[in-house]
C-alpha cells in the first residue's frame, strides 16, 4: 500500500501463515454399468443409500461388479466417485394423455335476474362427481371488469371449487377443471318466474369455437386429443426407470401423477413407490390476445425435475417445447381445440391441459455390454476419463470385475499420466491355476493379456473372492480388486497411507468366505516375485491380503504400495503448497518462505513415519541464473521413504553349556 505523506499510523498486513493442507488420501474412483443414473460423469457418492438412489441396485446382467464393488468400498470410505459408461442406451418414456377440459360459453344474463350457476363435474374417468354453485356480478355486460364470488373475474379458480372463469371482451366462459374425453360438465342457470329468460350456455365444439345455439342447461363433455402428444423421458437412460412390480410387492421405477386441481395442476414424481418430486406445474398461459391455453410449465418458480423431462409435440412432428421445461417456447405458438393453434385460426378461448392420471415409465434401455465405453474418449472426459480432473482428488481407480487387458490398461495410462492414484487391476475370474496367473501377469496369455504388467501406478491381486451379495440372495465370486480398494482406505483410517494394505493388521478380509484358490507358501513366494499380490485363505487367521507391491519390475522403492501412495500424497501436498508462490519475486526472500513452508511438512511425515529422513533445498544452487531467467523457481525435496517390514526373520543360536551367552 502507499505510505501517507504526512504524519500518520499505518499498520501493514503481511500473511505468510502458509501451512500444509490436509488432503484426502482415501476417495475412490470406480467406472462400471449401472441401469440408472448420471452417466459419463464422475457423480460424488456418500453412502450406501445414496449410490442405490442415483444408480439402482446391482443387476447381475450388468457386465462386471461396478454397484458391488461401490457397495464394498463405501463400507470403509464415505467418499467415492462414480462413473456410469454406457452405450446404446435409451430413455424410459411414458405418453401422458393432453385434451381440452369441459367449457361452455355463457351468456343471456339479464342483471334484474338471480346470478346463480349451478354445476356438477365428473372427471377424466367419468367418475367422482362433484356439484356447487357459482355466481356472477355484472352491471349491464360481461367485460373484464366483471367479477366472480370472492375472486377477480380474470382465468381464476373460483373460490376452492373445481371449476375456472374466463372473461374475453363480452364473452364469458366456464370449463371444469378435468380434461379428457371421459369428464363430462353439466351447469344449468336460474329462469324468472314471470318467464325472461336467464342463463343461456352454449357448449365449445371442437375447435374452441361456440355452438350457435344454446339451452339454459346443458351437458358437455372435454375430449382427448389425437393431434398433440406429450411424452415424459426419464432425464438418464436405463431399465431402471421402468416401473414394475418386484416379488416382494414393492415396486421399482418412475412413475409420473397428474392432479387436475384447476387453474394450476399438480405434477408427481413417484420412484419405488415413493414420492420425491411435486410441482404445481400447470397455469393459465396466453399465446396471443384473445387465446388462453392450459400448459404444463416449469419456470423458474419451479425447480427443474432430477428425473424427468418432457416434449410436447404435434402429430406433424412440431416440436413446441424444449426439451428442459414445461411451456411452449415461440411466441404465438401453443395448441387449442386438439390441433396446433396458428394465428389464422378463430381467436377463441382453448382449455386445454394435461389429463389427469397416473402414467408409468417404460421401454428404458441400460445399453449393450459395450467394455470400451468404460474407457471413453479423452477428449470429451467420457468413461474412465471422467475421473481426469485434479479437483475430485482421486487416490484409487478400479473399474471391478472388468478383465479385458486393453480396459486395464487404459486405465493404469490414465493413472501414470494423471499422477493423481493407483490402480487396482486382477486376472480373469477362472483364470486357472497359480502358474495361470502368472503368465497372465507376465504377458504369457495371448487370449486376456498378452503383454505384462509393468508401473509403480498399478497393483494386481489374486485369487478371486466369495462373498454373499444381498441383492442376488447368493454366494458370488468378487473380484479381489475390490477389497484391495477397501482395504487402502481402511488403512488411511486406521493409520495412514504410507502404512502397507496388507497382512493381518489392515489386511484381513472380514466379509469373503472362500477364495478361488487356496495358496501355500509356494505359490505365495512364486506370485509375489511376479508382482502379484496374493490373497490368502488360511485355515486359522482366516482371508488376508498378504502383499502389497506395484506391478513395477525394477527394485525400487516404488515396487511398494505403500511407497507409491505415499509419494501421490506427497504430490498433492506439494502442488498446495506451491500455488501461493506463483507470480512472487524469484529472489532469495521467496525461496526462503518456499523453504519454510515445506520443512513443516517433512517434520510432520517423518514424526507419523512416513519417512526416516527427509530435506529441502531451494537456493542459488537449485536456482541457476538460466533457471531464473526462464522464469522457473526450482525447490529439491529429498525424502528416504519407511519400507515396510514383510518378512520377520528370526534367527535362533544354539551353543554349547560352557559358552557365555552376551544379551
Amino acid at each position: 500500500m502507499a505510505i501517507p505523506t504526512s504524519p500518520s499510523v499505518v499498520v501493514l498486513e503481511n500473511d505468510i501463515s502458509i501451512y500444509t493442507p490436509n488432503i484426502n488420501s482415501s476417495v475412490v474412483g470406480i467406472v462400471g454399468f449401472a441401469n440408472k443414473g448420471p452417466t459419463d460423469k464422475a457423480t460424488l457418492i456418500t453412502s450406501q443409500e445414496n449410490l442405490i438412489r442415483l444408480f439402482g441396485k446391482p443387476d447381475s446382467s450388468l457386465n462386471g461388479q461396478g454397484l458391488e464393488g461401490a457397495l464394498e468400498i463405501l463400507e470403509a470410505t464415505n467418499q467415492v466417485y462414480f462413473v456410469r459408461a454406457v452405450s446404446d442406451a435409451g430413455a424410459a418414456s411414458a405418453n401422458v394423455g393432453v385434451g381440452a377440459c369441459a367449457a361452455v360459453h355463457v351468456g343471456g344474463y339479464n342483471p334484474a335476474m338471480p346470478s346463480s350457476i349451478y354445476y356438477s363435474i365428473t372427471n377424466h374417468a367419468g367418475v367422482n362427481p362433484t356439484a356447487g354453485t357459482v355466481e356472477l356480478v355484472s352491471s349491464t355486460s360481461f367485460t373484464t371488469s366483471a367479477s366472480i364470488l370472492l375472486n377477480a373475474f380474470n382465468p381464476e379458480v373460483i373460490s376452492d371449487q373445481p371449476v375456472f372463469a374466463y372473461v374475453d371482451g363480452s364473452g364469458v366462459y366456464l370449463a371444469s377443471r378435468f380434461a379428457g374425453s371421459g369428464a363430462s360438465f353439466t351447469v344449468s342457470g336460474n329462469d324468472d318466474p314471470d318467464g325472461t329468460a336467464g342463463w343461456t350456455f352454449k357448449p365449445l365444439d371442437i375447435d374452441g369455437a361456440a355452438s350457435a345455439t344454446g339451452a339454459s342447461s346443458i351437458t358437455t363433455k372435454g375430449y382427448s386429443s389425437s393431434s398433440v402428444d406429450l411424452t415424459v423421458y426419464s432425464v438418464y437412460p436405463g431399465t431402471g426407470y421402468n416401473l414394475s412390480g418386484l416379488r416382494d410387492g414393492s415396486t421399482q421405477g418412475l412413475s409420473v401423477e397428474i392432479n387436475n386441481l384447476s387453474v394450476r395442476d399438480q405434477v408427481v414424481v413417484n420412484s419405488d413407490g415413493a414420492q420425491i418430486e411435486s410441482f404445481n406445474a400447470t397455469e393459465l398461459s396466453p399465446s396471443s390476445a384473445n387465446s388462453v391455453e392450459f400448459l404444463l410449465i416449469d419456470d423458474e418458480n419451479n425447480n427443474k425435475s432430477e428425473y424427468i423431462y418432457v416434449e410436447l409435440v404435434s402429430s406433424s412432428g412440431d416440436d413446441y417445447l424444449a426439451p428442459d421445461q414445461f411451456g411452449v417456447t415461440a411466441t404465438g405458438a401453443g395448441f387449442g381445440g386438439g390441433v396446433p393453434f396458428t394465428s389464422g385460426a378463430a381467436a377463441t378461448p382453448r382449455f386445454l391441459k394435461v389429463i389427469e392420471g397416473t402414467y408409468s415409465l417404460a421401454d428404458g434401455d441400460s445399453g449393450a455390454a459395450n467394455d470400451l465405453a468404460l474407457v471413453g474418449a479423452a477428449a470429451t472426459k467420457t468413461g474412465m476419463y471422467a475421473l481426469d480432473d485434479d479437483s475430485l482428488n482421486i487416490s484409487l481407480g478400479v473399474i471391478p470385475g472388468i478383465t479385458d487387458d486393453a480396459i486395464q490398461n487404459n486405465l493404469i495410462t490414465l493413472a501414470e499420466s494423471s499422477k493423481n492414484f493407483l490402480a487396482l487391476v486382477s486376472p480373469p475370474f477362472g483364470v486357472g491355476e497359480v502358474q495361470d496367473a502368472v503368465d497372465w501377469m507376465n504377458g504369457k496369455d495371448q487370449t486376456s493379456r498378452p503383454a505384462a504388467l509393468n508401473s509403480s501406478y498399478a497393483a494386481s491381486y489374486w485369487p478371486w473372492v466369495q462373498v454373499f451379495n444381498p441383492f442376488a440372495a447368493a454366494e458370488q465370486w468378487y473380484d479381489p480388486a475390490i477389497f484391495a480398494a477397501r482395504q487402502c482406505v481402511f488403512t488411511d483410517a486406521v493409520s495412514d497411507p504410507w502404512f502397507a494394505p496388507a497382512g493381518f493388521r489392515r489386511g484381513r478380509l472380514t466379509k469373503p468366505t472362500a477364495t478361488e484358490t487356496v495358496l501355500n507358501q509356494g505359490d505365495k513366494d512364486v506370485l509375489y516375485s511376479n508382482a502379484v499380490n496374493p490373497v490368502v485363505n488360511d485355515p486359522t487367521t482366516g482371508i488376508t491380503i498378504f502383499g502389497q507391491k506395484t506391478s513395477q519390475r525394477t527394485p525400487t522403492a516404488l515396487d511398494r504400495v505403500n511407497v507409491r501412495r505415499l509419494m501421490i500424497y506427497i504430490r498433492k501436498v506439494l502442488l498446495q503448497l506451491g500455488k501461493p508462490f506463483q507470480f512472487e519475486p524469484n529472489d532469495q526472500f521467496t525461496w526462503e518462505l518456499v523453504e519454510d513452508a515445506i520443512n513443516p511438512f517433512l517434520d510432520d511425515l517423518l514424526a507419523r513415519r512416513a519417512i526416516i529422513a527427509g530435506a529441502v533445498k531451494c537456493d542459488s544452487t537449485t536456482n541457476t541464473p538460466l533457471r531464473v531467467d526462464r522464469n522457473e523457481l526450482w525447490c529439491s525435496v529429498t525424502i528416504k521413504p519407511t519400507k515396510a517390514a514383510e518378512t520377520i526373520v528370526f534367527e535362533v543360536n544354539l551353543t554349547s553349556q560352557s559358552a557365555a551367552i552376551n544379551g
